[in-house]
């Protein structure tokens, strides 16, 4: 690919936002599941989502300059490593130089900055390397899409001091006043326009407008960005008109489904906690591991029950029954070549409460997930077998065995509420989509401080595209990878109320115990009634006898002396 030269052109003003973008690049053929076709041997060409990269502008609302503008190379945020290199847009622009060109395994690229009136602003002027950035923030906890916050777990001015974990809890334990503040938080989420992100609209080809200066792009409310960003992460790669590659996934399929599904309830919790001003709120978890063929979530008090007249849909008493569900015509986005746009496509919908005799998983599905000692296997894959990750995403039966039909914990539960929630790219429209995978992520942190395992335990290299420890989790902005993520709650400053079963080695181990104690038991008791019973039996044969054969004196007891 020849090195790309961009010069944007004045926008309207926005203040910070990430669009996600695609790029032509080769991708060996090394037995990577799902990829087909071949180009000029080995290798074939695809429009890999912005695993490759990323456009960010970056401009205050008030200001009336251009908007500054950076390509955003996955590769090059790795190379960088994220110890010293490029986590924030501002340090990335301060360490630009007016042209600067960044190598890569595919040819390059060439950073341009914006045109504006007069001499570049002090954070474009020449400075140093993209390796070497000075910005100060560029190293420790400090994160967001500004530097302007600290990195999940982390509070004080510099981002030192370890913020005091909130608690997620059960959403049947909860009080009617912290059930509300949660039911209310997700409305105003719903509505409340994101003040800091917008997205794109329009696949990398079309991003620029039809003059190459008009960035396609929508606001959308904070909660539909959590959905966009969802949406983004498993939508097809677009090679042109009708041509949908289905073969990349980037949060499921691969040891990063729990990494990534962390990180977007972290960033979830975290804007609901502004949103409500309230920085001990935290997310709570649906233990759906009744063993049930009803939804015990899906009344008015909580999620909405059904409709009467359509029980596809949701009570109208509910407040759920007047959400808009986004990017959900999967199929005309590829027939368009374009992205979702975050308009209203139509109201919730959920399975019917009868007519079905699916069930939800059971107490003893979580236990048999939580003896699986491997994180993840060869090829890391939906194909894994005797994999935590595999059998906790739902690919694998609970205890590791591969059924290729099987459908089990997170999948399973998926697939129960049907409707919207089947689709993975429309699934989290549907509110139920938090407290579902917050109890996922509560079942991985106990697997993470049962095994504690070490940082080689997620593989480095043979994961699908996007899933390897190093590589960064399309499309969050500012990057993070999955290894950042691969740590107990607890580090990241949050825990669960909640005691989830023994592996089913202790519970083996405890039956056993049990069982013993009780056949000792049993067994001493047996042995018992044997002597008792063989006593008895002699006492009949032989006749009674006294127990002391004596005779005894009529004198008194004082008469012989």
């Amino acid at each position: 690919m020849k090195a790309a030269s961009f010069t944007p052109g004045p926008s309207s003003a926005v203040r910070y936002l990430t669009a996600a973008g695609t790029r032509e690049e080769k991708v060996k053929l090394s037995g990577m599941a799902g990829r087909e076709g071949t180009e000029s041997g080995d290798t074939m060409a695809l429009r890999i989502r912005d695993l490759s990269w990323y456009l960010a502008f970056g401009h205050h609302k008030t200001m009336k300059s251009a908007p500054t503008f950076v390509l955003w190379w996955d590769k090059v945020a790795v190379q960088a490593g994220s110890n010293s290199g490029v986590p924030c847009v501002k340090c990335f622009f301060s360490s630009m130089s007016p042209e600067l060109h960044i190598p890569t395994p595919w040819g390059g690229v060439t950073f341009s900055p914006p045109l504006t009136s007069g001499p570049p602003p002090p954070s474009l002027q020449p400075s140093a390397t993209a390796r070497d950035p000075p910005c100060p923030h560029s190293t420790g906890n400090f994160g967001g899409y500004n530097c302007g916050e600290c990195k999940f777990g982390w509070t004080g001015p510099e981002c030192k001091r370890r913020k005091p974990a909130v608690v997620r809890k059960d959403i049947h334990s909860l009080t009617a006043e912290e059930r509300e503040q949660f039911f209310d938080a997700l409305d105003r989420a719903k509505t409340t326009i994101h003040p800091d992100y917008v997205i794109a609209t329009q696949h990398w080809r079309s991003l620029l407008g039809p003059s190459g200066e008009e960035p396609q792009i929508a606001n959308c409310s904070i909660y539909n960005y959590f959905v966009w960003l969802h949406y983004y992460s498993v939508r097809d790669t677009l090679l042109g008109p009708g041509r949908p590659f289905k073969g990349i996934d980037f949060s499921h399929q691969g040891p990063a489904f729990v990494t990534w599904h962390r990180y977007h309830l972290l960033w979830l919790e975290r804007e609901l906690q502004r949103l409500m001003g309230n920085e001990s709120f935290a997310l709570p978890y649906w233990n759906f591991a009744t063993g049930r063929n009803q939804c015990d979530i899906c009344t008015d008090q909580l999620f909405g029950a059904p409709r009467p007249d359509d029980p596809g849909l949701i009570n109208m008493s509910s407040r759920f029954s007047r959400w808009q569900i986004v990017c959900n015509s999967l199929e005309e986005y590829n027939r368009l070549v374009t992205l979702c746009n975050g308009t209203d496509e139509g109201p919730l919908r959920r399975r019917p409460p009868r007519g079905s005799g699916e069930q939800l998983p059971t107490v003893e599905d979580v236990r048999r997930c939580l003896s699986l000692q491997q994180f993840d296997r060869p090829p890391f894959f939906r194909n894994s077998s005797f994999s935590f990750r595999n059998a906790l995403e739902g690919f694998d039966k609970p205890d590791g065995a591969l059924d290729s039909p099987m459908l089990s914990l997170h999948n399973l539960v998926h697939s129960f509420l049907n409707g919207t929630s089947a689709l993975p790219h429309a699934a989290a429209n549907d509110p139920i989509f938090v407290v579902l995978h917050s109890f996922t992520d509560a079942i991985f942190d106990e697997w993470m401080k049962r095994f504690k395992p070490p940082d080689n335990a997620w593989p480095e290299e043979l994961a699908p595209i996007g899933h390897n420890r190093l590589y960064n989790m399309v499309p969050f902005f500012p990057p993070v990878t999955n290894r950042e993520l691969f740590q107990t709650a607890e580090q990241l400053g949050y825990t669960y109320a909640i005691d989830l079963p023994g592996s089913l080695e202790e519970t083996q181990a405890w039956a056993v115990m049990v069982g013993s104690t009780i056949g000792g038991a049993l067994i001493a008791l047996a042995v018992l009634v044997l002597l008792l019973v063989l006593f008895h039996h002699q006492r009949q044969r032989r006749g009674f006898e006294p127990l002391m054969n004596v005779s005894f004196s009529p004198k008194k007891y004082m008469g012989e002396a």
